[in-house]
């Protein structure tokens, strides 16, 4: 990092882990009564083989300097009937284990984002949490619950950072994409993402967008920064070569410094434009603009 080889990702400000997909046990007794992946007092079953120790894991992590994520209301089991049991024991687990941060996707019932804050207010703790509902405002899209939204309100937002879009993936075009889901919370004059509560157009996709240039994925980086968006990597921190490839752009300190930087607004397109004999396939050029203590810099 920087040409300084004692210098690492948590130098630059990448200091947390989350585990996703992958930990839950979907053997319950009632799959059809919201118990899949919980037992009856509400408590989530882990995969032992996988994760034989959670709270040592997490312990781990720590010892290592991080701050350690984890994963609930997720899709390998998901779980098609709401119970309070499950909250409780999820934020229990949560607290008890030790982590710091949470993700809650849609794919299961335990959509009430209000709920889930609730519990964790009363452990003492705080956490990041991360409402992964894929943009959807007003109800939840698959149980219809109204505290389900993805999009927060002036007056209610009980999580730090919401999913705007669908999941990203590795395509081309594909972050492109996602950026555009950001537009409607970043309005010139009343912005939705705002310190605690930020637009997140999901995980960087920076050393996997296929066949990209260093430059495209420098733009998508420069993008995420822009705008706010948390900075979540997503590649294969084990493939050296790769990571090599990419560590100029992700941990870039002018990039990353303005989007830690708040002055009244998280940044938004101020124009698009189509450039001169396109090919069909191509994106309108877009440019956004960002905010500084000074003034403003496109």
């Amino acid at each position: 990092v920087w040409n300084e080889p004692k210098v690492s990702l948590a130098d630059a400000g990448y200091v947390r882990v989350g585990i996703d997909e992958g930990w839950e046990n979907c053997s319950g007794t009632d799959p059809a009564g919201g118990m899949r992946q919980h037992d009856e007092a509400g408590f989530p079953l882990i995969n032992v083989e996988r994760f034989p120790d959670m709270k040592r894991l997490v312990a781990y992590g720590h010892s290592k300097g991080v701050k350690m994520g984890w994963y609930l209301n997720g899709c390998a089991c998901g779980e098609a009937k709401e119970r309070l049991p499950n909250y409780r024991g999820d934020v229990q687990r949560l607290a008890e284990f030790g982590f710091d941060a949470v993700k809650i996707d849609g794919c299961g019932a335990a959509t009430n984002m209000t709920y889930y804050a609730q519990l964790m207010a009363k452990t003492n703790k705080t956490y990041e949490i991360e409402n992964c509902h894929w943009g959807v405002c007003g109800a939840d899209r698959k149980f219809h619950n109204p505290d389900g939204a993805s999009c927060p309100t002036e007056g209610w937002c009980p999580f730090n950072h919401f999913r705007t879009s669908g999941d990203i993936n590795a395509g081309p075009m594909s972050w492109f994409a996602n950026l555009q889901t950001t537009v409607r919370f970043l309005d010139a004059s009343a912005p939705l993402s705002r310190p605690s509560c930020w637009a997140y157009p999901d995980m960087l996709e920076v050393g996997r967008v296929q066949g990209a240039s260093f430059a495209w994925q420098r733009a998508h980086f420069g993008a995420w920064c822009v705008v706010s968006a948390p900075l979540v990597l997503g590649l294969d921190l084990t493939d050296t070569a790769n990571l090599a490839s990419v560590v100029p752009i992700v941990t870039n300190p002018e990039a990353i410094a303005v989007n830690q930087q708040w002055a009244g607004h998280p940044g938004r397109l101020v124009a698009q434009f189509d450039p001169p004999a396109a090919p069909p396939a191509a994106p309108a050029p877009a440019v956004r603009r960002r905010a500084f203590s000074a003034g403003e810099a496109s």
